[in-house]
Formats: C-alpha cells, sequence, structure tokens
C-alpha cells in the first residue's frame, strides 16, 4: 500500500517517506524456513510492561546454515556502526553466520531523507537487498507504515518472546494492530541536576527529595523560582523542555476520516508547551540557549541547575571534565522529573523480500529478545536495553554505574520510568510537527506573536502549507 507520508515536507523533517515510492509488491511475506509461531495481532501489539515472574520464554534455535551458499547471505544496512558493535557480540557467540552477514554503512544521519533514498534503491538490487533495515525513532513510521517491511508475527518473533520489552517501545513499532518492528534498547528520559547546587538551595540532593521539587510542572516552577532566587537558572534554555513536554499528547495528532482524509487535530499538551517555554522565556529561569550549542554545553560547569535527557545523554553527552577549572564531574544525579517522557532510540526491520528469514528472525531474538545476550549488550555499551529482566540483573550485579553521576546509579531510576512511558498517540507526522513547534516557539518567545493562540494559529498554518494533503483543524 502506497502510504501518505509520501508528502513528507524533506526540508522539515529531512527524511521524507521516499521508501514507499518501490514498486508495488506482493505483501504476503516470504518466511521461507522460519517455523513460525502463530500470534495474534492483538497478542503481538501488547507485551507486558514488565515481567518479572512469568514462564520461561520461547527461544528460537540458532539456523543450520548446511546448504547454504551465497544466496543466502544478507545485507545489514545502516547509517552508523552502533548497531554494528551490537551484531559482533551476536556474530562472536554464533561466528557461522559471519559469511553470511555483510553490514553496510551508509555513514549518514538516520534522519536525513538520503538514508531512506539509499534504502529505497537497496531495495531494488536483488544482490544486495537490505534484510535487516535499523529506523531512528523519529523516522520509524516511514518504515512500518511501507508495505515494503514484513510484521514480527511474519518473521516470527512472538509476544512471548518480546515480553520484557517495555510496552511504548511497542507502541512506537506497531501497526495496524501488528508489530513490525523490535528494538534492542530502551531510552527513557530523566531530569538530571547538580547536586551541588540541590544541596544549596534544596537543602538535600537525594534523588527521592529533588523529584518532590519537580514532581509535576507546578512544582517544577516554583522550584526555578527557588533557583533564580539564589541565582542559579533552572534550565540553560527555554526549548530544553520540548523533549519531555511534546511527549505527552492525549490525543493523536494525525487522524483518518472514515472518507480516508488526514487530518491535523493539536491537542492541549501544545499550546502547553508554548506556554511552559514562554514563561521559561520571560521569567529570567534559563539562559537563554539553544539545546547543543556552545553556550548550551558550557553551562554544565555554570550556573544552570538541571538538564532533560535520556540514557546516551547521561553517559556521553554530560560535558564536563574532572580537570576542568570549574568542573562538575561527579556533582550530578538524576530523577524522573515532572513526566514520563522518552528520547530516541533504533528499531530494526526485516525487508520482506529477504533471502534468509531464518537468520533474520535468529539475529532478531539474539540483538532484541534474549536476556542473556541483552545484558551482555548492556554490560559492554551502557545500553539501557529493552528487556526489564536483562535490566533488573544489570542494577543487582552493581552495572550502569556513570561516573559523571557520582554514587548515584541512574539504572534504578531509568526502570521506574521506563514502565510509565506511553507512545499510543504517536503519527507518523509528530516529528515534522515538533520541529516546526519548537520554531515557532522561538518566535513566540522572541515576541513574534502576541498571544498562544496566535503561536498556535501560525503554527497551523505553516502545518498546511507544508502537508497540503492533510486538513487544518
Amino acid at each position: 500500500m502506497k502510504k501518505r507520508y509520501l508528502a513528507l515536507s524533506m526540508t522539515i523533517i529531512m527524511a521524507a517517506g521516499s521508501l514507499v515510492a518501490c514498486g508495488e509488491k506482493n505483501n504476503s511475506g516470504n518466511t521461507g524456513d522460519i517455523p513460525v509461531t502463530t500470534v495474534s495481532a492483538t497478542e503481538a501489539a501488547q507485551p507486558s510492561e514488565a515481567v518479572t515472574d512469568s514462564p520461561a520464554p520461547i527461544t528460537v534455535n540458532a539456523p543450520v546454515t548446511e546448504g547454504w551458499d551465497e544466496s543466502r547471505k544478507i545485507y545489514i544496512y545502516s547509517w552508523n556502526d552502533e548497531l554494528k558493535t551490537r551484531l559482533d557480540m551476536v556474530l562472536a557467540k554464533y561466528p557461522q553466520y559471519r559469511d553470511y552477514c555483510e553490514y553496510i554503512n551508509l555513514d549518514m544521519p538516520g534522519t536525513d531523507a538520503g538514508y531512506l533514498k539509499a534504502i529505497e534503491e537497496a531495495m531494488k538490487d536483488p544482490d544486495k537487498y537490505p534484510s535487516i533495515i535499523p529506523s531512528d525513532d523519529a523516522v520509524t513510521e516511514s518504515f512500518i507504515e511501507s508495505g515494503e517491511v514484513l510484521s514480527m508475527e511474519d518473521v516470527g518473533i512472538t509476544a512471548d518472546m518480546y515480553a520484557d520489552a517495555y510496552r511504548y517501545t511497542v507502541e512506537r513499532a506497531s501497526f495496524n494492530g501488528s508489530l513490525m518492528a523490535v528494538t534492542w534498547q530502551a531510552t527513557p528520559g530523566c531530569f538530571a541536576y547538580r547536586t551541588d547546587i540541590a544541596e544549596l538551595v534544596l537543602g538535600s540532593s537525594d534523588p527521592q527529595a529533588v523529584q518532590e521539587a519537580v514532581n509535576d510542572w507546578d512544582s517544577f516552577f516554583e522550584t526555578a523560582d527557588r533557583m533564580r532566587a539564589a541565582g542559579y537558572k533552572m534550565l540553560s534554555g527555554p526549548d530544553d523542555i520540548s523533549i519531555a513536554a511534546l511527549d505527552q499528547q492525549t490525543s493523536p495528532w494525525i487522524t483518518v476520516s472514515a472518507d480516508g482524509t488526514e487530518i491535523l487535530s493539536l491537542d492541549d499538551s501544545v499550546a502547553s508547551y508554548f506556554e511552559k517555554s514562554k514563561r521559561l522565556y520571560d521569567g529570567g529561569y534559563t539562559d537563554k540557549t539553544v539545546v547543543g550549542d556552545s553556550a548550551w554545553e558550557a553551562n554544565f560547569e555554570d550556573d544552570v541547575f538541571g538538564y532533560f535527557g535520556n540514557p546516551e545523554f547521561v553517559y556521553n553527552e554530560i560535558s564536563t571534565s574532572p580537570d576542568s577549572e570549574k568542573s562538575s564531574f561527579g556533582k550530578w544525579s538524576i530523577c524522573k522529573g515532572p513526566v514520563s517522557y522518552h528520547q530516541g532510540g533504533t528499531y530494526l526491520c526485516v525487508g520482506k523480500d529477504t533471502s534468509n528469514p531464518a537468520l533474520c528472525r535468529f539475529l532478531l531474538y539474539e540483538l532484541c529478545c534474549d536476556k542473556d545476550m541483552m545484558y551482555e549488550i548492556s554490560d559492554k555499551t551502557s545500553d539501557f536495553v529493552n528487556n526489564s529482566e536483562a535490566m533488573e540483573q544489570i542494577l543487582a550485579n552493581g552495572g550502569g554505574q556513570a561516573p559523571v553521576l557520582g554514587d548515584t546509579n541512574p539504572v534504578e531510576i531509568w526502570l521506574d520510568i521506563a514502565p510509565d512511558i506511553s507512545l499510543g498517540n504517536s503519527t507518523y507526522l509528530d516529528d515534522s510537527i515538533r520541529r516546526i513547534m519548537i520554531k515557532t516557539s522561538s518566535e513566540y518567545n522572541s515576541g513574534a506573536y502576541k498571544s498562544v493562540e496566535e503561536a498556535v494559529g501560525h503554527l497551523k498554518e505553516e502545518l498546511g502549507e507544508n502537508y497540503p494533503h492533510v486538513t487544518v483543524e
């Protein structure tokens, strides 16, 4: 089926859904020699949030390579080597598959239109057809709604196998009631804060005490008042909240009417985001930086109390050094913050014309379902893996420590956050809409619009211009 996301604006999302431009093909799925275990679409889309006493999971036996030749080789495309590092762990355990796997690093952003175009072109190549296709969280719908990938039911990955995955990852990767992709990583968000500032202003840096101070947005702004009075900024910039605030949709932003018309209908989370960002901007609660710029990074060692981020942010992006003059190294901790949210992630699809579905099934099982392998991935890479039992074991064994946080083990916090994240209202245009929202918010903060209503009106106007196929309410 040709999907509506063909109309995505490349200049906004930088990743138009060109994948679906491939020629029409039979979508029945080539399951080859996979002994598929049947599971209903409802079951496939609803694994438990965190299973601790479930029966032993169904496992996938390693396929026998006897009789395989070059035609059974699979090609695994991606935008960088992140997946390759994890795949190499599996192949180290099962070296018999090395000659049947070729990893192709396209070396470009996963949200770039060029990546999707490259996959589209590869799908026309019978010699190097992409059997396993990673998709960035932001453009996952471009793949799972394309009609060019197998459902996990067709691949042979059942709900029982994926039972320890977090609910939101299933919601993100499901389409029409079927799970279409799986992921080895979960990306729960958190609020990272300076413990030294917390001690001075709040009287405690304990995660539970700080959580009480930022437990909801009202508490968050009350604490921001205290920070301002003490000479500190609550955040570096007003758009720092965008990650968390815009993950709170109460209804889908894109709906489809009975006649197939797509309708843009923005819920209250949009106006709420504009209001909060403007309040941060006007109230002197931030240094008015932009996420990722040099001033934003410099504030890790300056007067800013906290940042919103995910595991990757905590382990690799809090920019501070033990040797710097104003070092905040070891003076950080995390708590949940005002809301539960996620940030980023990589999902794995299987091309429907793969020459070796049995190998694809086994590799996806090892990467995204097998607790022991996922434990190893987390232990060696610091990924917060998408398996609640594996992460519980990491915590029990003292793993997951982040030196920048001092004594706090972030895994304990993320284990509490991850089950509460919900993406049940997400749609294929969300990332594009958010990009325009953040730009509009910045304009509103700078005085381009006189009210939230005017800012929302401009947002709708721009969305209508960029996506003429969508009816704007």
